[in-house]
């Protein structure tokens, strides 16, 4: 008696989101939960989009180590949108789309920007979210855990993401068909916001001078409001982005307080296991939904299965040409560093970094350029590095296996590639390269990921859990 094949699954089709960090810990990857699927359902209300379905809370799968979209799902939500929409809805959600010629923009171009009105009572009711919050001392840990999950799920300020990308679309439409300027000359134009003088404001004047002084009659005025515009803009997402961050230290406190208060009960061993357990199950067992056994095996069975961030994948046949995505525009030439969180960048290097969060920047400071590994041209690095007008760029985490510290490579984010000049002295590796061309913009993965079934997870044990780094920021 022979065993009846096993059914065959359709291969599902993964997004990469290049805008957060790799291996999350079942905290994390609830916050970012929350504040995805807060995001989609903003933007699919302002857009006037229904999801019967709710293919919005569907969406988002780790797998590997990274963060994944559900190309399908977001296919069928964006669906009655024209492909622009479609795009900015796309790269609101953080997924890094290789972008094509844009549209001719109209003579005088204008952003159709959404607003907070579209969403009726909804803006009014996350400001008052936010005004309880603030009020801790008045209400029990189960309600100041429940606003802090509210806060980041239902925020309108969302919809400053999806502007911010119609104003960048509509700014390189201008730079590629008015201008012929077919490289990174609208994120030039994007750089030094919130900084006096610098050479990001130096780039940016630079940039808008050939601006005016190449366009003339109602083409000139049209581009310089369509530049002030998107300045305003990206001004409003550095902010908004700033203030979803203080919501997330304030969401983990929430998180640490409540297990606090259960490891003096003896539901958990100790407070660092908040780590190892979701918001809204943190939140279940306050309220005494949730019973301990369940708790503690919960915390057990995923500190068993959870394995640190991998090491990122290479490219083994590449060319000394290699394309990027370019987040801030700039060309340097310098050796590599391969920065390690907690140590600052030798002045001139360039930083390749693999995961960096927003209160490590000052450790890049000495850096002539920065390499990321994972992060789009909305990521709230990027924007930083616009801000201080230094070079960067993203590789969607892969790298070529050249790409080794102490290599002397040029980096051009105008045009998109970095050029390997001078091999590091590696044990092992040829000394030289094969001419293989690699696509525009290789996905990290996936081979693997087209058989849509997500890897098992690692059953190591403590020993991986030793070598896990969380960074909370709660200062």
């Amino acid at each position: 008696m022979t065993a009846a094949p096993a059914p065959t699954r359709p291969s599902t089709r993964w997004l990469p989101l290049d805008d957060h960090p790799a291996a999350l810990c079942p905290l994390e990857l609830g916050i970012v939960r929350l504040i995805l699927q807060g995001q989609a359902r903003t933007l699919l209300q302002a857009l006037n989009l229904s999801d019967p379905d709710g293919l919005s809370t569907r969406l988002l799968s780790q797998q590997g180590g990274r963060l994944y979209l559900h190309a399908a799902h977001l296919d069928a939500l964006t669906a009655p949108l024209n492909r622009d929409q479609a795009v900015a809805f796309q790269l609101a959600l953080g997924v890094t789309v290789e972008l094509e010629e844009p549209a001719v923009p109209a003579p005088r171009p204008r952003l159709d920007l959404l607003h907070q009105a579209a969403l009726g009572s909804r803006s009014s009711s996350g400001s008052t979210v936010r005004g309880a919050a603030e009020v801790g001392a008045a209400v029990s840990p189960a309600t100041q855990l429940s606003r802090a999950i509210q806060r980041l799920n239902h925020d309108p300020d969302t919809l400053t993401t999806y502007n911010a990308v119609l104003a960048t679309e509509a700014l390189r439409a201008v730079s590629w068909h008015w201008l012929e300027q077919r490289n990174v000359l609208h994120l030039e134009l994007l750089s030094g916001l919130n900084a006096t003088g610098g050479s990001g404001a130096h780039s940016a004047d630079a940039a808008l001078q050939q601006l005016m002084t190449t366009l003339t009659g109602a083409r000139r005025g049209a581009a310089r409001s369509l530049v002030e515009a998107a300045r305003a803009q990206h001004a409003a997402l550095y902010a908004h982005q700033a203030a979803q961050r203080q919501a997330r230290r304030d969401l983990i406190r929430a998180a640490v307080r409540a297990a606090a208060l259960l490891t003096e009960a003896g539901w958990l061993i100790r407070p660092a296991d908040a780590r190892w357990l979701t918001p809204t199950e943190l939140r279940d067992a306050l309220d005494g939904t949730l019973d301990p056994a369940t708790l503690r095996g919960l915390t057990q069975l995923r500190r068993l299965q959870h394995s640190p961030a991998p090491q990122v994948p290479t490219w083994t046949l590449v060319d000394r040409h290699y394309p990027v995505v370019p987040l801030s525009p700039g060309v340097r030439d310098g050796l590599l560093y391969q920065w390690i969180p907690g140590q600052p960048v030798p002045e001139g290097r360039i930083a390749l970094c693999a995961d960096v969060r927003p209160w490590q920047w000052p450790q890049l400071a000495g850096a002539a350029a920065v390499i990321l590994d994972r992060a789009g041209p909305l990521s709230p690095a990027a924007l930083h590095e616009r801000s201080v007008g230094r070079p960067a760029v993203g590789l969607r985490g892969r790298r070529p296996e050249w790409m080794q510290p102490d290599a002397f490579v040029r980096m051009n984010a105008h045009q998109g590639a970095v050029t390997l000049l001078r091999r590091a002295d590696v044990p092992g590796l040829p000394a030289d390269l094969p001419n293989v061309p690699v696509p525009a913009l290789p996905a990290p993965e996936e081979e693997a990921l087209l058989a849509g079934t997500p890897p098992i997870p690692s059953t190591h044990g403590s020993r991986e859990v030793t070598s896990l780094r969380l960074d909370f920021d709660l200062t």
